[in-house]
């Protein structure tokens, strides 16, 4: 893994972190490599039960770092862009736990399709964020098109794709793209780290499900979403941590989750 992504984890916490400040966060060849990487990794962790995305500095990520790509304009350096970054966000949608952004700074073009893969979005109240893609001749590139109509809906996110305009986070907080606004004069990536900690008391096999159940409802019919639904379901039902939240309630004590291996 470069210098250009950090990676590690604590306490059952992971953070993956983009480290180009100078760039704002810019994805070079390497730094996508590694982001890849990074995701791969964080997938065979067993420890991890939530996983932070963020970058250093003022910005979060600001897509594909423009000045070394400007020399590939062939069709294969498109596709390979294409193919690594669609690849480890389509991983990232993936793995068995939370993935949370924090936001602390700009999210421009692919940095909001990165954004867009996140399961929980956070971000400062300063953050600004923009699909900037119609604005370099392109549209999305990394899945976010289709993600982003999930999360705010074919009108909203029609008119955001087609002006590349810039908007703040109360305004993509309103319209769904982020769920909570850091409070001022709070970091937002201890903020993040706080609500990875509320995950870790939650049932892990329980979240993994749901995280699951909820992106196949994005994408089935309803009678197939209600098909998987019922299978996790009954496979959770005989669960150690479904047995201990009934005994638990009986008892009238709190769960203790996450015991089993």
């Amino acid at each position: 893994m470069s210098k250009s992504v950090e990676f590690g984890v604590n306490a059952g916490v992971a953070l993956l972190r983009i480290n180009r400040p100078a760039s704002r966060n810019a994805l070079n060849w390497a730094a996508q490599e590694a982001f890849a990487d990074a995701v791969a990794a964080a997938g065979r962790h067993d420890a991890i039960r939530a996983l932070i995305i963020s970058g250093a500095g003022d910005a979060f990520i600001s897509g594909a770092d423009l000045k070394e790509l400007a020399a590939h304009t062939e069709a294969a350096a498109g596709e390979r862009l294409n193919r690594v970054m669609s690849a480890a966000l389509a991983a990232l949608i993936h793995l068995p736990f939370p993935v949370i952004a924090a936001v602390d700074g700009d999210a421009v073009g692919g940095g909001c399709e990165i954004l867009t893969a996140c399961d929980l979005r956070l971000a400062a109240a300063s953050a600004r964020f923009s699909f900037r893609q119609v604005h370099n001749g392109l549209t999305s590139g990394w899945g976010g098109t289709s993600r982003l109509v999930a999360l705010i809906g074919q009108s909203r996110a029609m008119e955001l794709l087609l002006t590349g305009r810039t908007f703040d986070a109360a305004e993509a907080q309103a319209m769904g793209l982020i769920h909570r606004i850091a409070p001022p004069g709070t970091n937002t990536l201890e903020a993040a780290r706080a609500w990875g900690e509320e995950l870790l008391w939650l049932p892990r096999h329980a979240l993994a499900a749901t995280k699951s159940l909820v992106h196949a409802a994005a994408r089935l019919s309803p009678a197939d979403a209600n098909r998987e639904e019922a299978r996790l379901f009954i496979n959770l039902w005989p669960s150690a941590d479904h047995v201990e939240a009934m005994n638990a309630f009986a008892e009238k004590r709190p769960p203790v989750f996450n015991c089993d291996p």
